[in-house]
């Protein structure tokens, strides 16, 4: 045999193991990076997520194996951030970033979960990630820019909102969002000129409103201020931007509290529509829950389905019935669909079950006076005024009783205490002033120039003095 068939014979097995050495080396890496990368299992939910913990489960027993199942890692990340445990869902998403390195919402997701930590130094840069990754998504610039404006980096957080008007031109949180980096660099005309933007588009903008007040105040123009204060709509609640990459977690929450949270301000957004799914998958975990039950009512009734809105209404009183809140509610959404004596026998129904509910009492209170039973009336309302003497709306309903009971000593005396409490309650005032006129009280012209002190409406005076002029013979 030649020296070169022998020399193959000792180079080929070499290089085999070599090969192999090689492999098992990098297979051995792999496995020890993807070690190092799993997240790790979150502490049992238990029934505060009915049904989570199984499926949390059964996602880490998929990555326990080699190599990574990519979407058992996504619905173990998804489920983790859903269902409140964000320390893993961040370690999640952190191995997707690895993984997937060109899926746009696992940055995103991550970013969400710093920001609400505080930590925006670290999720500024996969907030500008995403927009490289999905540079159409309207919501990746809008976070972008509030996290950069944040950060007091202003031409970043400019450069974000305009990149979002591009693609979406008369987006209110932008133009807001440009208006307070106008303010921020002392611009105000054009801070001005954004918020008058984005109230000709959404005029009922609390955002917008408030700063255009503010933005007019520092002009010098307060006047056209406090009529921007004025217009502030829905108390002033500011709306998130929709974000469909966090919406998509809903799906997998197994938590009813929090699906009830996302409906509530869903409503309170002025999308109802959108309550509807999170409240039903809510209602298959829990559904027996009065707090699910009561916010279907309230939703349905904003969609004008009363039958459904009454039936869960009901609903909610059975699973909780001494709740006065829910109580109250069923009452209020009885009179919303003029049903009063539905609503009359949800009050007496309501202050058998809860004989301590201030509010309930105060309603019976004011059935009882309005069907003629004064003592019943009176009982209640009293009741009420104790428990709540810092308002005085049970007071005022108390002192027409006892005026109708012929109590007149003890009615003034309760308004009296009624203005030493609550001076600015000129209800109170015109209760004594009209008592006053029928009995004759002597005190009534004093009464009656407090009202004036206190600019009453100038309709209301007018009456208010020509009963006087007429009950006394003479101007007061």
């Amino acid at each position: 045999m030649s020296r070169s068939p022998q020399r193959w014979l000792f180079v080929v097995p070499a290089l085999v193991l070599s090969g192999a050495a090689v492999f098992g080396w990098r297979s051995y890496s792999a496995r020890r990076a993807w070690r190092e990368l799993r997240p790790p299992v979150p502490a049992l939910l238990g029934e505060q997520a009915p049904g989570c913990d199984a499926h949390i489960a059964s996602c880490a027993a998929r990555l326990q194996a080699y190599p990574p199942d990519h979407a058992a890692l996504a619905e173990f990340a998804a489920l983790c951030h859903a269902n409140g445990r964000l320390d893993e869902a961040a370690a999640a998403y952190q191995a997707l970033i690895a993984l997937e390195p060109a899926e746009p919402r696992w940055p995103h997701r991550l970013a969400a979960i710093l920001s609400g930590f505080g930590r925006l130094d670290e999720a500024r840069p996969l907030l500008r990630r995403t927009t490289v990754l999905a540079p159409t998504q309207v919501v990746a610039w809008l976070k972008l820019g509030e996290a950069e404006l944040k950060a007091n980096a202003l031409p970043s957080a400019e450069a974000a909102y305009s990149e979002t008007l591009r693609l979406d031109p008369a987006n209110a949180h932008a133009l807001v969002g440009l208006a307070r980096c106008d303010l921020q660099s002392g611009r105000l005309t054009a801070a001005r000129s954004h918020l008058e933007q984005s109230v000709r588009a959404h005029g009922d903008a609390a955002s917008a409103q408030s700063l255009l007040a503010e933005v007019f105040e520092r002009l010098g123009n307060s006047e056209a201020a406090a009529l921007a204060r004025s217009r502030v709509a829905n108390s002033g609640h500011y709306t998130e931007p929709a974000d469909p990459w966090l919406e998509e977690l809903n799906a997998v929450c197994f938590d009813p509290y929090t699906l009830l949270t996302a409906a509530s301000t869903a409503v309170a957004d002025g999308e109802p529509r959108k309550a509807l799914p999170l409240l039903d998958r809510a209602l298959q975990l829990a559904p027996r829950d009065a707090r699910l039950h009561r916010q279907l009512a309230k939703t349905l009734a904003v969609l004008g389905d009363s039958a459904r809105a009454r039936t869960e209404a009901a609903q909610a009183v059975a699973f909780d019935p001494k709740n006065d809140a829910v109580r109250l509610d069923q009452i209020a959404l009885l009179r919303r669909f003029g049903d009063e004596p539905a609503a009359d026998q949800a009050i007496a129904e309501g202050v058998a079950a809860c004989p301590t509910s201030t509010a309930l009492n105060f309603e019976a209170g004011v059935l009882a006076a309005n069907s003629g039973r004064l003592d019943d009336a009176r009982r209640h309302l009293e009741f009420s005024w104790r428990s709540r003497p810092d308002q005085s709306a049970p007071a005022l309903e108390l002192a027409k009783v006892l005026f109708s009971q012929g109590r007149d000593a003890d009615g003034f005396a309760l308004l009296e205490e009624v203005l030493t409490r609550f001076p600015g309650e000129n209800a109170a005032l015109v209760i004594l002033i009209r008592r006053g006129l029928e009995t004759r009280d002597p005190r009534t012209a004093a009464w009656l120039a407090l009202a004036t002190e206190r600019r009453a409406p100038a309709d209301l005076l007018a009456e208010l003095t020509t009963d006087y002029r007429r009950r006394f013979g003479t101007t007061p």
